[in-house]
């Protein structure tokens, strides 16, 4: 009878258990953790302190105000939407450096006064109002009145209505010079042609 071989015993490798592996990453996070918070720590420290947004806002001083003259064609245009743009240059408020209690505007010279136009009936409707101050001393003129006598005041009641009743409205309405023909004296003062942005085609009829 021959001897049966001996069976060698192996030892069985035990799987790590699921507690085991729950515990590793728990401390793996731990770990990592703790560098964080070790790198923020590091970090901390006084800042550069930042300057604040100041937005400052632009005040025109007298010596840096520059009012140039203008001159502007009233023929054919319409007197409210001329008069308005005529009140803006004035006031200066097309410059970027406009300064409501400063005059930072232009002088304006416009021609043509005779040649305005008003829309509808509105020459023979629109009635400009004075009192002279006395009892029953009113008096009454149609725009078809005063464009026969004096054309110049048609342009002038109008911007000055536009303007605000003050000190700087006086003082802005002084720079407006108004002629009733296509002649004006300051050609010393060497005007710059201004743009109307409402400008009308000669001969468009004005409903």
């Amino acid at each position: 009878m021959q001897d049966k071989p001996e069976k060698k015993m192996t030892k069985k490798t035990e799987k790590p258990s699921t507690t085991s592996k729950a515990k590793t990453l728990k401390a793996g996070t731990k770990v990592e953790a703790e560098t964080k918070k070790a790198a923020k720590l590091a970090n901390t420290g006084p800042k550069p302190r930042q300057a604040p947004l100041i937005h400052k806002t632009f005040v025109a001083k007298p010596n840096e105000i520059l009012s140039e003259w203008q001159i502007l064609d009233a023929a054919n245009q319409p007197l409210g939407r001329l008069s308005s743009f005529i009140a803006h240059v004035l006031m200066g408020k097309h410059k970027a450096g406009y300064t409501r209690s400063a005059d930072t505007g232009d002088f304006v010279v416009v021609l043509n006064a005779e040649k305005v136009k008003l829309t509808g009936n509105k020459w023979a409707d629109k009635t400009y109002y004075h009192h002279t101050g006395y009892v029953g001393g009113i008096k009454a003129k149609t725009a078809q009145q005063i464009r026969d006598t004096k054309p110049e005041q048609l342009i002038e009641k109008a911007v000055w209505r536009m303007l605000p009743h003050g000190h700087m409205g006086r003082k802005w309405f002084k720079k407006l010079k108004v002629y009733a023909g296509s002649e004006h004296p300051h050609q010393a003062q060497k005007p710059n042609l201004l743009a109307f942005p409402y400008a009308r085609a000669k001969g468009e009829n004005h409903a």
